[in-house]
């Protein structure tokens, strides 16, 4: 499989490089772009950028960019299934209990990468243990009408949370689905069912819009099971029964100045039982487990409130003020009935987000002498507050005696104490046009306050009554520089320097456990620095008639990484093992990445109706303090799509290859344990949809078609060799999956 690979790989990168027709991607546009079946979209607009709408072309980064027509068509259903034909982007996975938690960009993920939904961010996971993990949650894919990616380091617009890349989604309003109706109302329905997890699902979307009001109403439920691996028979599997409701409503108020008046809400829970069956007997921690269950409910709440208009010469400006509240629910039941003395555990683990912000943004154009400056400026307020709580109960299965000690820690218990984070921002970003704009000059700085608030209470201090909390404030300037030079009406070279920065977070900078029975404890690091890193990116572009084309090289040193619960040493007056989050030194990351589109139909008349695309990923990572490789760069990666739509529009097929390297064992940094080397893969997913007439759609997938067993390097990077798990973490085989779409 390695060899097929490279024979994809080197072969489309030449192509690319050599074909004098081809137009630009973006830099990164992805394959599912496309707001139109039957041609590419020339130089969309994009707002993450600049946090206001530019042509793709004035962007010095690389932006992928994922439309509603790509997400339906490819019959995505997760955010996961939205990502799988971008090279560079990754999921990362945490096991079969919590699935898919965090998005990696050019391998940085977790909380280095920002996620919105519609200007709002989702909150920060925490992971502690094998039995907690806090998830970012996002929104339902039918809600979506664009997702934005922006690749590396993009704290000037974005700040602390920022430092590997930013990804944007914004979702429907009113007049988006009623635009080209002549009618007030709209409604939309959706049924079907995923084969790879055995999941059905039902959504409803309606909007209705009189006059200068508008609304939009909509609901989705699904019920599904555990991805279906393909681990060997004689592998215990993880049965996972889950079931999820998202409920949405928004009003518009359009003025008669064209100004736009927002308010949306929506609510989404999640509830998942999974039987983790791979663990019992499983190492020194599982070796007396006979049961092992997982209980677990997630629920996030949003209220927000925009207001998008122009004023005192300001030709596009946004205010904003939102709240949110994300909650998680974990309770873990583990049975011992091997051991010395046979018990039963019940674990609980409780973590909630509750985010309330506000943002301004601003744009405007002017002309000083023979230049043209597209001025934007920004100001942002966020306060945060974190509450998490472990509890627990031990009961004999002997006498039916219980205790709340549980391997020595007294509960209820606190990781870091109840904390508070205000995080303040304001950036200036000035596009400057020179020559005739022959040339753009990009430069933009920004400035951060971040302060940590920790507030112990009785929980926390009960637990931890000699440790000494701490408190941080940092204030940061990050600058940017971007500038284009247009060769020609279709080509652009593009050069950008940015800065990135992540303050510490509160759960490393106050961490605290004390696990007596083995004799762990965690303390907090007044000394923690914020992360850094230094962005550079070199790209070229080209959008002509009916094709995009790029290609960027990227380079990013990271300094001080933070690195959660570290081990230090020993105590030497108890002996205990010595846990702490630590700054790192330094990393580096770089690579390559080139994307092609092309209508077919632009070549030859008799291909009319046909779209090729494809694009190639490939990055190196390395620990600069000890020569080793990161463990969170994904393989190198193609994928090419040939796609039709017939003249009147009632047929569409597509066909996808992806094809992956292996993770050599050169790459990999096994100090901490041997991992898991992936091997190389290739799958082709095949997708047809049928419209009989303009209010139904009938769409059917057949994934992973030649049934191949292959495993995702991020699922199990952090995973040793020998655990029982790895099987269970192979992507799913051949699958099926049909829906179908009403309109009226």
């Amino acid at each position: 499989m390695k060899k097929i690979v490279h024979a994809v790989c080197v072969p489309l990168l030449f192509t690319m490089l050599s074909l004098p027709v081809m137009g630009q991607t973006d830099t990164g546009e992805s394959l599912s772009e496309d707001s139109s079946r039957d041609q590419v979209e020339l130089d969309p607009l994009v707002v993450v950028a600049s946090k206001s709408p530019r042509p793709l072309s004035a962007i010095a980064a690389q932006v992928t960019v994922i439309d509603a027509d790509g997400i339906r068509e490819g019959m995505a259903e997760d955010l996961d299934g939205m990502l799988k034909y971008e090279p560079g982007l990754e999921m990362e996975t945490a096991g079969t209990r919590f699935g898919a938690t965090s998005i990696n960009i050019r391998g940085i993920g977790g909380n280095r990468v920002a996620v919105e939904i519609d200007g709002i961010p989702v909150r920060d996971q925490f992971v502690i243990g094998a039995f907690s993990n806090g998830g970012r949650a996002l929104v339902e894919p039918d809600r979506i009408r664009r997702v934005e990616v922006l690749h590396g380091p993009a704290s000037v617009m974005y700040g602390s949370d920022a430092l590997g890349g930013v990804v944007a989604i914004s979702t429907w309003d009113p007049s988006d689905l009623l635009t080209g109706n002549d009618k007030s109302g709209w409604l939309g329905l959706k049924g079907g069912y995923q084969g790879s997890n055995n999941s059905w699902f039902g959504s409803g979307v309606a909007a209705w819009g009189e006059g200068a009001h508008g609304f939009l109403a909509a609901s989705t439920v699904r019920k599904g099971h555990e991805l279906d691996n393909y681990a060997p028979a004689d592998i215990p599997n993880d049965p996972q029964d889950w079931d999820s409701t998202d409920y949405m409503f928004r009003y518009t108020y359009d003025t008669l100045s064209g100004n736009r008046f927002r308010v949306s809400a929506e609510r989404t829970e999640r509830k998942a039982r999974t039987e983790v069956n791979s663990q019992l007997g499983y190492g020194r921690r599982f070796r007396n487990t006979t049961e092992l269950l997982g209980d677990d409910r997630d629920k996030s709440r949003r209220l927000s409130m925009d207001y998008e208009f122009s004023a005192g010469g300001w030709e596009q400006a946004v205010v904003r003020a939102y709240n949110v509240v994300h909650e998680t629910d974990q309770l873990t039941r583990e049975e011992r009935a091997r051991g010395a003395r046979p018990v039963k555990l019940e674990r609980r683990f409780f973590y909630e987000q509750d985010l309330s912000g506000m943002e301004l943004n601003l744009s405007r154009e002017e002309q000083w002498g023979s230049s043209t400056h597209r001025i934007g400026l920004g100001a942002e307020w966020l306060r945060t507050d974190i509450t998490e709580l472990r509890d627990g109960l031990q009961t004999s299965l002997i006498d039916g005696s219980s205790t709340k000690t549980i391997l020595g820690e007294e509960m209820p218990v606190r990781d870091f104490p109840i904390s508070q984070t205000d995080e303040t921002g304001v950036f200036i970003q000035d596009e400057i046009s020179l020559a005739d704009g022959l040339w753009e000059i990009i430069p933009a700085l920004r400035w951060d306050r971040y302060k940590l608030d920790p507030r112990p209470d009785r929980v926390w201090l009960e637990d931890h009554p000699d440790t000494e909390i701490v408190s941080a404030t940092e204030n940061q300037f990050t600058p940017r520089l971007g500038v284009l030079f247009h060769l020609s009406d279709e080509w652009t070279l593009y050069g950008q320097y940015s800065r990135g920065f992540r303050a510490p977070p509160f759960s490393d900078a106050n961490i605290g456990f004390d696990i007596p029975l083995f004799g762990f404890r965690a303390i907090p690091n007044p000394d923690l620095r914020s992360e850094t890193s230094d962005g550079y990116e070199l790209g070229m572009r080209r959008i002509a008639g009916g094709s995009r084309f790029s290609l960027s090289g990227f380079l990013s040193n990271y300094q001080d990484f933070i690195e959660s619960r570290v081990l230090i040493g020993r105590d030497p007056e108890t002996g205990d093992l010595i846990f702490q989050s630590r700054n790192i030194g330094q990393a580096q990351i770089y690579g390559i990445d080139i994307r092609y589109a092309q209508d077919l139909g632009e070549w030859n008349e008799a291909l009319s109706g046909w779209m090729l695309n494809a694009a190639a990923y490939w990055a190196r990572g390395e620990n600069q303090d000890t020569g080793e490789a990161l463990n969170s760069i994904a393989p190198p990666q193609a994928v090419i799509g040939l796609s039709w739509v017939s003249t009147n529009d009632n047929w569409d097929f597509a066909a996808t290859g992806t094809f992956t390297d292996s993770k050599g064992k050169s790459d990999i940094d096994n100090t901490g344990g041997e991992r898991f080397a992936t091997p190389s893969w290739g799958i082709v997913d095949l997708t047809a949809g049928w419209r009989p007439n303009q209010r139904l759609e009938l769409r059917a997938g057949i994934f992973n078609a030649t049934d191949k067993r292959y495993w995702r390097w991020l699922d199990v990077a952090n995973m040793d060799s020998s655990d029982p798990m790895i099987s269970l973490l192979s992507r799913p085989g051949r699958s099926f999956s049909v829906s179908a779409r009403l309109s009226f």
